[in-house]
């Protein structure tokens, strides 16, 4: 026969589970709360330092940009002065006019001073200082070159003749083939220089 076991009172499978303290509960709490995060403080301060810097870079990028457009704006009407000055020689021999001569060589300075303040080589100012070099060498193999006279002449009262010489063969030059003249070249540059 079976054997029989007489109940004890306390149920094996029921489970008591006792409270934790009030007291205790907020100690935990508090600590939580009360504990600054170790690792984010040095993140936040690398953060910081990097959101400084972008801004002082956009604030740098944005001076630079206007100041470039100022430069811009300079060069290109010196551009134009230039441009102006060939068109003149394409209509008329001024070899003889000391005050167009000043000229010329004024807006020359002018120019190569601008080719000096270029900080950065880019495409634009490598055809820019390629025009110049142009000008500087004409007429090729010669000793003194127009852009020696233009660079050495500018504001005397008086002229070399070689010089007024050198003037009057690119006017006569470009009277024979207007088309395919040194004036007409250069003054295409200018074109593209200043759509660039």
């Amino acid at each position: 026969m079976d054997s029989y076991i007489p109940p004890t009172g306390d149920d094996p499978y029921k489970y008591k589970v006792e409270p934790i303290p009030k007291d205790k509960r907020k100690e935990e709490f508090s600590k939580k709360e009360e504990e600054p995060p170790k690792d984010k403080a040095p993140f936040l301060v690398a953060y910081l330092s990097h959101l400084i810097h972008k801004f002082m870079e956009l604030f740098e990028e944005k001076k630079e940009k206007e100041a470039l457009n100022e430069a811009t704006k300079e060069i290109q009407k010196h551009l134009l002065r230039m441009r102006s000055i060939l068109d003149t020689l394409k209509r008329e021999d001024r070899s003889q006019d000391s005050p167009f001569l000043n000229e010329f060589s004024h807006i020359w300075h002018a120019l190569m001073d601008d080719a000096d303040n270029f900080k950065k080589t880019t495409a634009w100012t490598h055809h820019f200082r390629s025009f110049l070099k142009a000008i500087q060498h004409y007429p090729e193999g010669q000793e003194h070159t127009l852009g020696y006279y233009l660079t050495e002449y500018a504001g005397k009262t008086w002229l070399p003749f070689p010089y007024m010489e050198m003037i009057a063969k690119i006017y006569r030059e470009h009277q024979k083939v207007p088309i395919e003249s040194t004036l007409e070249l250069w003054t295409k540059r200018i074109d593209e220089l200043l759509k660039g």
